[in-house]
Formats: C-alpha cells, sequence, structure tokens
C-alpha cells in the first residue's frame, strides 16, 4: 500500500517541481526594457528549430552589441524590412534560455525618426547643432561650478580629467569664456 502510494505521489511531485522550474526559468519574464540602435541583422535560423535571431548595434560598432529573439513571426517579417535603419524594441529577459534562442525575447518595436523635432519645423541642423552645443557647454559648466565650492574635490575632479580625459579638461577653462 505504501509502495503504490509512492509510486502515485512521486510522480506528480516531481512533474510539478518540473513545471514550475520550466515556468520560472523560461516563461516567466524577469525584466522588461527598450533599447535602440541600428538593427544589423535578422534571420531565421535553426537546423531542426527555426528561430528568428537577431543583433543591433547600440552605436559603437561592434564593441557595444545587442543580441535577441523573435518569437513571433509576424513581428520578425515586420522588422526584417528595416535592417540598417534605426529601430527601438521592447524586449522581455528571462532567467535562462533555451538552446536555440537568446534571453531576450521581442515583443514589440518601432521604427526610430531620424529627424529630429527641430528640423521638422523648418530650422536647419547648423541651428539645432548650435543650440545642442550651447545647452551641452552650460550643462557642464553649471556641474563644474556647483564644484567649484568645494575646492579640494574641484580639485580631484580637474586632476582626474586632466589624467583621463583631455578634452573635457580643456573645457574647463572654457567656462569662464
Amino acid at each position: 500500500m505504501k509502495s503504490l502510494k509512492f509510486k502515485i505521489i512521486f510522480p506528480i511531485v516531481l512533474l510539478t517541481i518540473a513545471f514550475a522550474g520550466k515556468y520560472i526559468l523560461w516563461d516567466f519574464p524577469i525584466s522588461t526594457g527598450k533599447r535602440t540602435g541600428n538593427l544589423v541583422k535578422l534571420s531565421k535560423k535553426g537546423k531542426i528549430i527555426k528561430t528568428w535571431e537577431g543583433t543591433m548595434d547600440l552605436g559603437s560598432g561592434d564593441l557595444l552589441t545587442f543580441d535577441f529573439s523573435v518569437r513571433d513571426d509576424v513581428l520578425a517579417n515586420q522588422m526584417y524590412n528595416f535592417e540598417g535603419k534605426t529601430v527601438s524594441i521592447f524586449y522581455e529577459e528571462y532567467l535562462a534560455a533555451w538552446p536555440w534562442e537568446t534571453k531576450y525575447n521581442v515583443v514589440d518595436w518601432s521604427q526610430k525618426n531620424k529627424k529630429s523635432p527641430s528640423e521638422k519645423i523648418g530650422k536647419s541642423s547648423a541651428d539645432t547643432s548650435e543650440a545642442l552645443n550651447l545647452l551641452n557647454k552650460t550643462m557642464f559648466c553649471s556641474t563644474i561650478g556647483t564644484l567649484y565650492s568645494n575646492q579640494e574635490l574641484y580639485k580631484q575632479v580637474k586632476d582626474h580629467l586632466k589624467k583621463n580625459n583631455l578634452y573635457l579638461y580643456r573645457q574647463i577653462d572654457k567656462c569662464n569664456d
């Protein structure tokens, strides 16, 4: 009698644990997010199980790429036409991935508009560039200005910039112009 209960209950418990583990590892997203970059490639890969796999360049060539999977064929076919263009993808990250896909599954996407809002209303890109440079200078100089009240910290930051980023170090002198 005891052996019969064990033969029935043990497999049920084992299957329950297996299904719970599968759900937690492969079906329950641990995070969601958005990434924007150039869609480098999107291809359907696999010998037995075919999946859509893609790579996105996040802005620094081969140094910073993002590999992802697309489970939805309709979504993948829409994205396929935008290779080489800037897109935003919305994804879910899973704790583990099946061997044939990545931990990141794309659930939605949008094409990134290359024109800035100021270009749409008629301003030239030179005007926009000049305005952005002025804004960047103002923000940088304001940050340096707040450090100036603590001379020790100001000197440490200035020395650090002198060693690690000569361009920013030279910008400090331009803040007083």
